[in-house]
């Protein structure tokens, strides 16, 4: 299986960024430590594909491209950006990882140990796999930082910026991968698409969190896109789980590489720091 990494670079700065932007016009390019967002996340993905056994590297988004990168055409969706980041992929590059670009502590381990991990999920034939990582190692780590969470059987989560996919199967379901994308707001759509009992389940996890296991999850998400073989893959890397995405974040992120507010046991802070799984 050869993997070529899609990076999501096309976040226009918003209002709400604006204060924190610095003259910045893409939110991939607002400066911490000196330097772009977008670097550290190539960074940790060129480490992360040398780990996995190379690949390319395509970005998408109105950015400085690199020497070793390939520019992909962003599109008016994610969804459209993704169908881009296909069409460019090579006939041997079977895989897609995507990442995105408002992850600046992101590692090349944390890569590498994802890319491992979903390959090795499901007899690794997953044609959708998708980062989650436990609610309380990114507080652990990141303690300012505020994250969405959702509780399950198995504990509780924060999605992360890391995904596989099989993109020829992307290019078989395009029409149904729109169409979800479509009713992502839509309730009953969402429902009809995935199964009213899914729904359910995800109504009582927030008083009763049994009621919603992982592989339930999984199932419905798969139904959802498709018919795909979806998993969703526990990283204990809580990086993974930290995005910089609100003006609050670029604050907390700022002082984090400046050093300015040390870890607990009083070094200076290293955005390269990699935690034992």
């Amino acid at each position: 299986m050869s993997i070529a990494a899609l990076v999501l670079a096309g976040g226009k700065i918003g209002s709400d960024l604006e204060p924190v932007a610095e003259g910045a016009t893409n939110r991939a390019l607002i400066r911490l430590g000196g330097r772009p967002m977008l670097d550290y996340v190539l960074e940790a993905t060129r480490g992360g594909l040398a780990r996995a056994g190379g690949g390319r590297i395509l970005v998408a988004g109105e950015v400085p491209i690199p020497p070793d990168a390939v520019a992909v055409p962003g599109g008016a969706s994610m969804v459209d950006t993704l169908f881009n980041g296909a069409a460019a992929l090579a006939p041997d590059e079977t895989r897609m990882l995507v990442v995105t670009a408002d992850a600046p502590f992101l590692t090349g381990e944390a890569i590498a140990d994802f890319l491992r991990r979903a390959r090795e999920a499901g007899g690794g034939d997953v044609q959708f796999a998708y980062a989650i990582v436990e609610a309380a190692r990114c507080r652990e780590r990141f303690p300012e930082m505020k994250r969405t969470t959702l509780r399950v059987a198995e504990g509780e989560y924060t999605g992360g910026c890391l995904a596989l996919l099989d993109p020829s199967f992307l290019r078989s379901h395009e029409a149904v991968l729109r169409g979800a994308y479509a009713n992502r707001k839509n309730v009953a759509g969402l429902a009809k698409m995935m199964g009213p009992s899914l729904l359910l389940r995800l109504l009582l996890s927030r008083i009763a969190p049994a009621a919603l296991p992982i592989p339930v999850l999984e199932e419905g998400v798969g139904r959802l896109l498709g018919g795909a073989k979806a998993r969703a893959v526990v990283s204990p890397y809580p990086e993974v789980g930290a995005d910089v995405d609100k003006a609050e974040d670029v604050v907390i992120a700022r002082r984090m590489f400046a050093a300015e507010v040390a870890p607990p046991d009083g070094r200076a802070y290293n955005p390269a720091h990699e935690v034992n799984p």
